[in-house]
């Protein structure tokens, strides 16, 4: 039986090309509206999410615009919990593109290639290791202990990356199975595929924490306190690899795992 998402798309990309962009283009106006009004994005942000969900939509239909759009509103409900409706700031066009452009580049070779289902998957994979990673770290930060480094097991400062938390993975466990759940009830996918995706999310988001713990430039700000922010002086990491650059390693693993394991 196929998904009321996939009818939807029967009577979608029927339509013309100018039908389709009005369409998408009136949607995203809409959320584009909400998400800055409600500052999860600035005005880069806005832009950033433009391209990236006018890709989304006019190649992955209905279907792959829910997926997305539910890792877009679940981050930011997580993060506005977490971290309170008066804390954070709105995210900036790098956060937009290190965790979205993965997922336009796998519906890009969907458009492109002859393996379809295999990009879907990849596709999949893509915003579950997006999600998983936003997930772990709001969450993760709830728990009443410090985490754990992921490379030397121990203490670490809340807020660096590197460290993870029981509570962050289970939350980064969570999260990827999710999107694949959603992505059986858009795309109707196999549990195999489900499976694909959920480990290939998770293992992306572990990736993440590996890279932020190794690569990732920290530094060290006024009050000698380890620090992300470009204050102070560098203590260790690459200079060009910040978070938004390991998110975006991180979740272009998650895409050519998915799409290699989807061709076994």
């Amino acid at each position: 039986m196929r998904s009321l998402t996939l009818m939807l798309d029967g009577l979608f990309f029927p339509l013309g090309v100018a039908s389709r962009v009005a369409i998408i283009a009136v949607v995203l106006a809409v959320i584009a509206a909400i998400a800055y009004y409600r500052r999860m994005l600035d005005r880069s942000g806005i832009a950033a999410a433009l391209i990236i969900g006018f890709i989304v939509f006019f190649i992955g239909g209905i279907s792959g615009f829910v997926v997305f759009l539910f890792f877009f509103l679940s981050s930011s409900v997580v993060t506005k919990a977490c971290r309170g409706s008066g804390k954070g700031h709105p995210r900036t066009a790098s956060q937009v593109v290190a965790n979205g452009l993965p997922a336009a580049l796998a519906l890009l070779s969907y458009a492109a290639f002859s393996y379809p289902h295999g990009a879907l998957v990849a596709f999949a994979a893509a915003v579950a290791e997006a999600s998983a990673d936003t997930w772990a770290g709001e969450i993760g930060q709830l728990s009443h202990k410090d985490p754990v480094s992921i490379v030397t097991f121990t203490r670490v400062p809340k807020g660096i990356s590197g460290g993870v938390t029981v509570l962050g993975l289970s939350a980064s466990v969570l999260s990827s199975l999710l999107i694949a759940i959603l992505y059986i009830g858009t795309f109707g996918g196999s549990l195999s595929d489900a499976a694909i995706i959920t480990s290939s999310g998770f293992l992306g988001a572990l990736l993440d924490s590996f890279l932020g713990a190794t690569i990732q430039v920290k530094y060290r700000d006024e009050d000698g306190a380890l620090t992300e922010e470009a204050t102070g002086d560098r203590v260790r990491g690459i200079p060009f690899i910040d978070n938004d650059a390991v998110n975006l390693i991180s979740g272009l693993f998650s895409l050519s795992l998915g799409a290699a394991l989807s061709l076994l």
